[in-house]
Order: C-alpha cells, then structure tokens, then sequence
C-alpha cells in the first residue's frame, strides 16, 4: 500500500476558500438577475396595459406613477442590483455589496406588489392567496431597504466593517430596530399599507404590535443620525485610497436635498423620480469606490458637480425674483409674457461671467491654491512657447506639472548618449534621481514613477515625462490627460534642449582644446627659453669669458691690434647675450615663473618704451596657465599702445574680485572706435588667449581720450605667495 501524501491546513482551506466564493458570487448574480427581470417585467406591464380610470373600485386614488416613473424605477432597481453583484464578485466578504443588493431587491419587491394591486387586484377584485402574500411582502419591504441605505451602508462603507469597535452596538441596535420595524409593520391588523382593498392575512390582533411598530420606527431615526455622523467622523481621519472613496459618496449624497427643494418649486410630482435619481447616483458612488474604477477622477466629478448646483441655484434664483417677486410687487398680474422673457434674457446675458466666475471658485475649492489641470496645461503652454530659454521653460513646465497633477514629483527626462536622464523636476520631493540606461526603443523603468509617458520628435525618443503621487493616492484619467497633452508640446522644445547640449558639449570640448593648445604654447615656450638659458646663452657667455682671457694674454704678450680686436669681439659677444637674454624674455619671462605676474609686469614696465606704472592689488598666486595668459595680454596691450595708438603713459592695475583674476591696462594715446574699427592682429591675439582660458577681454576707447583694455580671467585655484623660487616652482 503506498501512502498518500498529506496536505496541511492552508492547502485544504484554498479550494474551500475559492469554493466558498464561487457560490457567493453565483448567488450574487442570480439575485441581481431576479431584481432586473422582475424590475423589467413591471415596465413590460406598465407599457402593455397602462393604468385605467380606478374611479370605482375599492381604491380610486391609486396609481402606478405612469411609464416614466416605473422605468426610473426600475432602473435604479437593477442598477443597485447588478452593482451590487460587481461588488460581491471583487469582495465577497465585504457586505457593502450585499446591501446594495438588498436595496434594489426590496425595492423592486415593492414596485411589483404596487404593479400587481394596481393591475390585477383593484380592476378584478380578485384576490388570490400568492397575491397576498406579494401584496404582503411589499408592504413592509421599504423597511429594510431603507435601513440598509440610511444606516447600514454609512456605518460599514467602505471596508464593511465599523469605524472602532465602540461603533459595533451600533450594528446590533440597527439590526435589533430594524427586525422589530419589520415585525410590527408586517403583523400590524387592518388594511395593508392603507389601502382599504386588502386586508392583512397575518395580522395578529393584539396592542403590543403597533406598539413596537411605533417606537421600532421612532427608535431607527436616531440610528440614522449615528451612522451619517460615522461616515463623518470616518471621513476626517481617513486618508489615501479610502478618503478618496468617501468623497465619491459624499459627492453623490448631496443630490439628497434636491428633491424636497425641487418639490416646493415643481410640486409633488417632481420628488419621487428625483428620489430615485438621487438613489441611483448613490450606488454608482459607491459601486465605483468600492470597485476603485477611475477613483481618483473624484475632483473632476466634484468639481462640475459644484459649478452645476450653483448654476442651477442661479438661474432658479434669476426666475424666482423676476418672474414670482416683481409679479407680485406689480401690478402685472400672473403669467406675464414679458416677466418670463426679461428672466431669459438676464440669465442669457449673465450667464457667462458667472460661469466663469463659478467655475472660478470651484477650482478654488477642489483643487486648493494649486492650478487646475486645464490651467496648468494652459500656462505650460505659454511658457513654451515663448520662453526664449529651454532649460528655463522645462523647469517651469516640470514646476506646473507637479501643481496641475498634484503630484508629490513630477520630472522631465531627456535621452542623451544612450540613457535617460532627468532634465527638471518640480513638487516638493527630494528624491535624488540618476539617468536609466535605455534599452531599445522603448521606455525603461524609472524609480518611485507611477506615470510614465514618452516625448517623440518625428518618431524619434526624445524623453519621458513621469509622475509620483504621493502616499495613498492614485493617478486620475485628467492626471493622464494632462501628461499626454504636454508630452506633445513638448516634444519640440526637448529635441531642441537636445542640440543644444550636444552644441555645448561641443562648445566645451572646443574650449578645452583651446586650452590644452594655449597650454602646450606656454609648455613649448618654457622649454625653448630654458634651452636659450642652458644651451646658447651659456655658450656665449663661456665664448665671452674665453674672448677676455685672450685679450689679457694678447695684452701681456703686447699684441695690441689683436687685444683691441677681442675686446670688440668680447663687446659683440655682450650684445648677443642682451639679445638672447630679451629673447628668452619674450618667449617666457623666467621672472614670471620664478616671482609672480606683478614682479614679471614691474620688469617688463621698466624695459618699455612708454612710461608705465603697475599698481598690485593681488595677495596670492594662480595657477599657471592663468599668469601666464594675464601677462601675455597686458604686454601686448602695451606694445600696441606704443605701436599704434603713440601713448606716453599706461596703467596697468592686478585685482582679484568674485574669483576672477582682473588685468586691466590704460594708456593715453590716440584711441578710437572700437564699434567701427576693425580690430588687428593684436586684439585679437588677446581676445582668443583669454577666451581660451575661460575669460573675456573688454575694450573702452574714444578717439583722443586713449584706450582701457580689461582681461577678466575665472580662477578656481589659488596659490599661496612665496618670494622663493624654488618653493614657487615646487608649488606649481
């Protein structure tokens, strides 16, 4: 015999479990296929055999309400029926379900009793034991449809259960209440629901019945108020998913009042289709927040909801004043023509600003201080067109759509070299964000997103647009809307934020080959002047040395012609070391390498051929390339004073100010327009070294008043002073 193997616990309850559900689902459906052929049936009656003169039978004064009314009825009937039934397939265990079902059964119990007295008992007078039990059953049915709308479903929705267990007694008071309402309703002798044709065939003929009757009945209104003040006091503690479920319900729990007040305006016959209108927008409410289908369209539902009361609140108002004020102050009698037409008019003309102005305020109240999504959408759209910045636009496009949306983040990616990274964000979060490596053409997965739309350009990726909502909150259909309608604006605008990083990337690894050239001319300069200093240099100063010690044998030896002919010679030599040395000088002045830019510009003042003062205001040493660009500039600018401009007198002034390093030179020559003069050799030399090193050089002349050439050059490293050239070459 082989042993079986045995299962534990959890694995058997599974299959009873799914058991279990498939029955309640299948009796779900099958009540709400019921409620709906039934709810059907009285319409199919109504149509096919209308209410005919009641005059004399038993009860004259009954009627079925007439087509229009049993078709909203049944209506709403199967539409809490069947929602009902979509509840209880999603969460069988949660009774919101189930009472919503109660509510279009019982109700559609009492249509088909009222459909069967009116149709077959009042016209025949007959009266059968299964009709009576019918007409039994319809007359207290309203109870426990009722009870389940006004104080079972706002004590258990949405999570079926109650807020605190200090709400449970609650339940059973409800539960309790309702059970005697019923008992004393059904059993109470007499007439059924007073109608005087049918007599209660379970009456029971004792004081007590009525008697429970009336304090049941008295006993559940103040359970009702208990309940409402649940959801109440559920709503203000709740957060996330189920505020948003309750503000559904409380959304649609404001048509309640419409009906009384439509009843003083349109008379009795106007409240109970509204009453059922009112109902039915109920279970949709709660249908769709139990379901959580487009629950966080909330906002937009609340929103048109209150422009359209207040509309309807204003025009009511325009017709009540004209028509029924100034009707009755005037004598104009009743039903003037012209009253009715000067209300139409003043609505007509009114009614535009006041929209707006409503829709104004509504957006206020909805959506807080934040702009509407049809606001935001709007203002990006201006920005994006006219925004001359791109880098600028993006993050006030990222800013409006973190306000439009809500949203806790809300950041626009660009693709570039490969991978997606974010380009701006807006929203108050700080998560820190790095780029997402693509992976083929589509979009990869981006952290905390809970929206993610993608930016083409002529079928090309080109970014993203992505969304976080905060804790508990979910993305709306205008949410989506929005991201979409901004992804197309901004596809343009991201294609070109493109080029124009790719044109300065570009732009930078210009500069910086600019200046790993100018660094290699300063190198090749450094290295030629100490060749001249090691080699040529020190050549002819050992040809010198040689040349006097022959002049001083030719002397002992008394050849005067020859001693006379070396001391020329030894003349020639000193003059080629001068040269060499203003050579070197000119390549790379060893003074600057040694001692700094003021000392190198001293020596170089006092060697020229104007008079010239240098005037320090620096306290440290920079970088090299740095120096070295400062000085080549501020000689050049002198030689062109002498060159061209036939100064007498320069200035040269050093300043540090804001990390900048400033050579500024002036000289009082000719000067002249720099707006219509070309610019020479000279000029532009110094305009290219110091746009290689980051900087810019600035020309202010008039002609007759001489020239001011200002080098601004950014530092980013400092070196201490020192006077030692060892130390100074060390520290470079």
């Amino acid at each position: 015999m082989t042993e079986q193997p045995r299962t534990s616990g959890a694995e058997a309850s599974a299959p009873r479990e799914d058991v279990t559900r498939t029955w309640l689902r299948i009796a779900a459906w099958t009540i709400a296929a019921v409620t709906t052929a039934l709810s059907l049936g009285c319409v199919a009656l109504e149509i096919i055999s209308p209410t005919t003169d009641l005059t004399g039978t038993a009860d004259p004064a009954a009627s079925s309400g007439g087509v229009a009314l049993v078709g909203i009825q049944a209506a709403v009937q199967s539409a809490f029926a069947v929602l009902g039934a979509m509840v209880v397939s999603r969460q069988p265990r949660n009774p919101v379900g189930w009472l919503l079902m109660t509510i279009g059964f019982f109700f559609t119990t009492i249509s088909v009793s009222n459909q069967l007295y009116v149709h077959w008992v009042l016209p025949t007078g007959e009266l059968s034991g299964g009709l009576t039990v019918v007409l039994w059953l319809g007359n207290w049915a309203w109870i426990p449809a009722m009870v389940s709308t006004f104080t079972l479903l706002p004590l258990l929705f949405p999570t079926g259960r109650p807020l605190t267990p200090r709400w449970r007694p609650l339940v059973w008071y409800v539960a309790v209440g309702g059970t005697l309402a019923v008992v004393g309703t059904a059993f109470l002798p007499g007439p059924i629901g007073g109608t005087p044709a049918v007599v209660n065939p379970f009456g029971i003929d004792a004081p007590w019945i009525e008697l429970v009757q009336q304090a049941a009945g008295i006993g559940l209104i103040p359970a009702a108020l208990a309940s409402i003040t649940s959801l109440v006091v559920r709503f203000r503690r709740s957060s996330g998913t189920e505020r948003q479920q309750l503000k559904w319900v409380a959304s649609a729990a404001v048509l309640l009042p419409v009906p009384a007040l439509a009843g003083l305006g349109l008379g009795g016959d106007a409240v109970a289709p509204l009453i059922f209108l009112a109902l039915l927008a109920i279970a949709m409410a709660v249908s769709v927040a139990m379901l959580r289908y487009r629950l966080y369209d909330i906002d937009v539902v609340i929103n048109k909801a209150l422009v359209f009361v207040v509309l309807a609140a204003f025009i009511t108002a325009v017709y009540a004043a004209i028509v029924v004020g100034l009707g009755r102050l005037l004598p104009i009698g009743q039903g003037n023509l012209g009253l009715a037409i000067a209300a139409t008019a003043l609505v007509a003309v009114a009614f535009e600003p006041v929209r707006v102005r409503v829709q104004h305020w509504a957006n206020r109240r909805v959506y807080g201080r934040r702009a509407t999504p049809y606001e935001a959408l709007a203002a990006m759209t201006a920005r994006l067109g006219d925004s001359a910045d791109p880098g600028a636009a993006l993050d006030e496009a990222a800013r409006l759509l973190a306000e439009g949306t809500g949203a806790a983040q809300a950041v626009i990616w660009l693709v570039q070299e490969g991978s997606l990274g974010p380009r701006a964000t807006g929203g108050g979060s700080e998560t820190e964000l790095g780029s997402v490596p693509l992976l083929g053409a589509g979009l990869p997965d981006l952290p905390g997103a809970d929206l993610v739309e993608a930016v083409r350009h002529d079928g090309e990726l080109v970014g993203a647009l992505s969304l976080t909502k905060r804790a508990g909150e979910g993305v709306s259909t205008a949410d989506r809307r929005l991201v979409e309608e901004l992804a197309g604006q901004a596809a343009l605008l991201l294609a070109n934020t493109r080029l124009r990083a790719k044109l300065s990337d570009r732009l930078e690894e210009l500069r910086a080959s600019r200046q790993r050239m100018l660094a290699a001319q300063d190198r090749a300069r450094r290295a030629l002047e100490r060749d001249l200093h090691d080699g040529a240099q020190q050549e002819l100063v050992a040809l010198k040395v040689k040349l006097g010690l022959a002049r001083t044998i030719a002397n002992r030896e008394g050849a005067t012609e020859l001693a006379a002919t070396l001391a020329e010679t030894a003349t020639i030599a000193d003059q080629a070391v001068d040269t060499l040395r203003d050579v070197a000088r000119g390549i790379y002045p060893p003074l600057l390498e040694s001692e700094g830019l003021p000392a190198a510009l001293s020596a170089q003042a006092r060697r020229a051929d104007l008079s010239v003062t240098v005037l320090d205001r620096v306290s440290q040493r920079y970088p090299r390339e740095v120096e070295a660009t400062a000085y080549f500039c501020a000689v050049e600018a002198l030689n062109n004073a002498v060159r061209h401009a036939r100064a007498g007198n320069a200035h040269i002034e050093l300043d540090d100010t804001a990390g900048s390093l400033v050579v500024t030179v002036t000289d009082d020559g000719d000067g002249f327009d720099p707006e219509i003069t070309n610019r020479g050799a000279g000029l532009e030399h110094m305009t290219d070294r110091s746009d290689a090193a980051g900087g810019t050089l600035t020309v202010a002349s008039r002609p007759g008043h001489g020239t001011t050439i200002t080098i601004a050059l950014p530092v980013t490293i400092a070196l201490p002073v020192t006077s030692d050239p060892a130390l100074a070459g060390a520290s470079r």
